[in-house]
Order: structure tokens, then sequence, then C-alpha cells
């Protein structure tokens, strides 16, 4: 059964998947091309619609995998987010940019386009192309990913953000940084928050007390870093894997649903604390 949606008020009505998948460092040669299509075939066929990359990731060739594994699938029922980099986002490179993840996506739409990290361009010139790509109907919605609470304020004391409808960032139990002060603002704004690595299992094991705190609700450490996002419901996880065994295990936890005593211990054992933003 397909995840359930979490609508983007800044979307026009679109809606997002509340869980997905995620593919940096696919295509990277890792594994086997054909593992990696099986994998993200696997995960369709367990009901993941939402799936991210990036012109970054593996310099394209993740959203060649993804575009193989989507192949002769019903395109209305996807849910494809792809980024442009920061020096391709300027009037004239960022169609250039967009068209050639649209190739190699297989398909003739994006439905969320995220500017990958803030850059030297001005971005008004990225919002001027980004609203051109919806108006084609080459992009359903745009977005930004790896800013943090100074670059968004700066955006909306120029006016810019209105239209942005996601930001992505890294959010997971031991990296809350972005609870402190950029998660609020984005409340606030009606701007969705997608977290990428969601799960940073091995951090999270050599948090004292944290992998008994899992063991006692039945969940291994991936489901139970999951299970908080699912739970909180303050961001959208995507989770990466190329494993079919690693994509069932977390398809279980999207189900599960923690007790506020066990959300209490999480965050006395990990509370939020200020952190420099990843780019991913």
């Amino acid at each position: 059964m397909p995840i359930a949606p979490i609508p983007l008020p800044r979307a026009g009505g679109l809606s997002m998947p509340s869980v997905g998948i995620g593919t940096w460092r696919i295509g990277e040669g890792a594994r086997p091309r054909a593992d990696e299509v099986a994998a993200l075939r696997h995960a369709h066929a367990l009901g993941f619609r939402h799936f991210d990359t990036a012109e970054m990731y593996g310099d394209g060739r993740a959203e060649e995998v993804l575009g193989e594994a989507m192949r002769g699938l019903d395109r209305d029922g996807l849910f494809l987010v792809s980024k442009v980099y920061p020096w391709n986002a300027g009037a004239g490179d960022i169609r250039r940019s967009c068209e050639a993840s649209l190739a190699r996506l297989g398909t003739d739409r994006l439905d969320l386009y995220l500017l990958h990290w803030p850059g030297s361009i001005p971005f008004e010139e990225t919002l001027d192309g980004m609203r051109a790509l919806r108006d084609d109907g080459r992009i359903r919605a745009f977005g930004i990913s790896n800013f943090d609470a100074d670059d968004l304020a700066h955006l909306e004391e120029a006016g810019l953000a209105d239209e942005i409808a996601v930001n992505q960032v890294m959010h997971n139990i031991p990296e809350r940084g972005i609870e402190v002060d950029l998660l609020p603002m984005m409340k606030a704004a009606g701007i969705a928050c997608v977290a990428y690595s969601p799960l940073e299992a091995a951090p999270l094991c050599r948090i004292p007390d944290m992998r008994d705190l899992a063991e006692e609700v039945g969940l291994t450490m991936p489901q139970f870093s999951l299970a908080w996002h699912v739970t909180r419901g303050v961001s959208v996880p995507i989770p990466k894997s190329g494993d079919p065994a690693h994509l069932d295990e977390l398809r279980d936890a999207v189900d599960v649903t923690l007790p506020a005593s066990v959300l209490e211990r999480v965050d006395a054992l990990a509370p939020p604390r200020q952190g420099a933003l990843a780019i991913r």
C-alpha cells in the first residue's frame, strides 16, 4: 500500500508522500547497477512512491538508475524530486540542467525541484527560472536544500521565500540542530521539511542507552530512527538503501507509532543542540 501523503501548503494543493527513498551514492559503482535498479523497484513494490535524487549524485548516474527503475510504472503515482547545482541555477542554465535531469529520469516533469545549496547566483535569477519551469509544466513545485536559519531569514527579508515549498536538510536523532531555530521558522512560514540522512544508525548507537530503548519497543536501530521521524511528523524522512531486506525492515517501521514516553526518553538522551548543517 502506498505511504500516506502530506500537503505542501506552498505548492498549490500538491501533496508529498510522508516517507521517501533517497539515492545518494547510487550510481557510483559501489553495487552492480542491476542490483540498484532492483532495490528501487522493490521499494516501489513496498509502497514507496517518493524518490529523491540530484544531478550531483554520481554526476547524474543516480538519476539514470532511478529512471531505469521507474520505467513502465505509473508516472502519476510517483513523486520525483531532483536538485540543481548552485552554479547551474542561473536564468539560462537552470532550464538546461532540468531538461538533462528529466532526460536521465525518462520523465516529462519533476514533482519537486530543489536548489541543492546556497550559491553565488542571485536567488532572484533562480526564482525566475524555477517559475518558468513550473509555468511550462516541467516542474510542479520548487524549493531549496541545505539552507540554514540565516539563509532562510535573508530570503524572507528580501521577499523571496513565498513560493518555496520545501527545505531539505539533515535531520536525525543525533543531529537535531534544526529544531533549535530553523524548523520553527519553516513551520511558521509553511515550508515543509524533508530530512536526509534520517537514520544515522552508527552515530545513534553511540548514544548511551539508545540501543536499549529501541530493543524495549522491539525495533532495530534503523527502524527506531524511522519510527521516531514518522511519529513526530516534523520532517519527511528519505532514507537510502540498496538492500531489499533493509527496505523491508524500513517499510515495517513506517507503520509504527512510538509512545509519548519513548519520545520523552529520546529527548532526554539526545536533546536538540545547535550545529552547522552538512551538505548532501
